[in-house]
């Protein structure tokens, strides 16, 4: 078998102003400026260069190895636990569960039942106005050691509706118990949920620092490491129909949260995973559009990089999903892997010029506002 030849020596370099000349010219008269286009009060260049670039960044992580996630209402516990074993077995590997009221013991073990807990990584979000996350974390806790299990292993998360339901002496002991206990379950969620716009990706990634930051000082004041707490953070955003805004957004706030490391002098940069659940204000009327709409915002995730995705069914936007919008929601996952293999990629993003000039842009002007704040 003959080598194959660099195909670059079939293309040879072509400079910024001959590349113009060609778009001026195809343009027809219309000015280079019409393709420009505004995101908040930036300027995007629809045609960035290499020579923009003093040189290409490193790209941003290890492979793209996503967790395929799914929202378990868990209103009714025997409903929820018999919607969760099928869900599992047909591929989700991060269910969450979206929790109405505190759970004791027994009811946890009603939720958990049948699960093994090793292999999946398990989710809460405390959508209850009296939420506990401690009191949940020990229920948890109790019911998987009970059946044998060293929780120590256990993957997973707990967030809740409202931060300001547990100020930081409660978050310093749910770290303790985390630690002691649970120590790969994240226990400090920063919600992007609220702050989630679409057109307005600056001012989202600016408050999810700034939010970020409150619990890193906050706990820094009550004597745990940043180190400590930033393993113990999440960030939980939403992905909106802007294609390569959403890629540059993910991409963005690693960045940002990076430099948010170095200015505490942390030496071993751990980025907190990222989950992305698709915006529910993105979702139209027609269960078809939603269908096909949600493959592209699943692209955007997964290229920008987020860690755990959870995908609307089709059919979210009537209050009462079925099994068939169910199934195709994680079938987009599984070919998004199974068959086109995004998660054997490193940042597939790295090196566009497009999508770098934008992360680039957007990281910028978020650290300014949250600068500001």
């Amino acid at each position: 078998m003959t080598n194959t030849p660099h195909l670059s020596i079939d293309f040879p370099p072509v400079s910024k102003n001959e590349w113009l000349a060609k778009i001026e010219k195809d343009l027809k008269g219309k000015p280079l400026s019409s393709l420009e286009w505004k995101l908040d009060h930036l300027d995007i260049d629809p045609f960035p260069h290499a020579e923009d670039l003093k040189s290409l960044p490193a790209p941003l992580g290890p492979a793209s190895n996503w967790e395929i996630g799914e929202d378990i209402e868990a209103a009714d516990l025997q409903k929820a636990n018999h919607q969760v074993r099928q869900a599992l077995h047909h591929g989700v590997e991060a269910p969450r569960f979206v929790l109405y009221e505190n759970l004791g013991d027994h009811r946890m073990e009603t939720l958990l039942e049948g699960i093994q807990l090793p292999l999946v990584s398990v989710h809460f979000f405390e959508k209850n106005k009296n939420a506990d996350p401690k009191h949940l974390l020990e229920h948890f806790q109790h019911t998987a050691k009970n059946t044998g299990v060293d929780t120590r292993k256990l993957r997973g998360s707990v967030n809740w509706a409202n931060n300001d339901a547990v100020v930081m002496e409660d978050a310093l002991e749910l770290v303790e118990v985390a630690k002691h206990k649970l120590p790969e379950f994240k226990v400090l969620p920063v919600n992007g949920h609220a702050f989630f716009k679409e057109g307005d990706a600056i001012t989202e990634l600016a408050n999810l620092i700034n939010e970020a930051v409150n619990w890193v000082d906050g706990l820094e004041q009550k004597r745990i490491p940043v180190e400590e707490s930033n393993h113990f953070l999440q960030f939980s955003i939403s992905i909106g129909k802007n294609y390569f805004v959403e890629i540059a957004k993910i991409r963005a706030l690693k960045l940002l949260w990076a430099n948010v490391l170095r200015a505490y002098g942390v030496e071993v940069l751990e980025m907190p995973p990222i989950e992305a659940h698709l915006a529910t204000s993105s979702q139209s009327e027609d269960a078809n559009t939603n269908m096909i709409q949600a493959t592209t915002q699943a692209m955007a995730a997964v290229i920008g990089g987020a860690d755990r995705l959870t995908i609307l069914p089709s059919d979210a936007f009537t209050g009462n999903t079925t099994e068939f919008s169910r199934r195709i929601a994680r079938n987009v996952q599984h070919i998004l892997k199974m068959e086109s293999h995004f998660d054997w990629v490193t940042d597939p993003a790295a090196g566009s010029y497009f999508v770098e000039n934008l992360t680039a842009k957007l990281a910028g002007a978020a650290w300014e506002k949250f600068q500001n704040m």
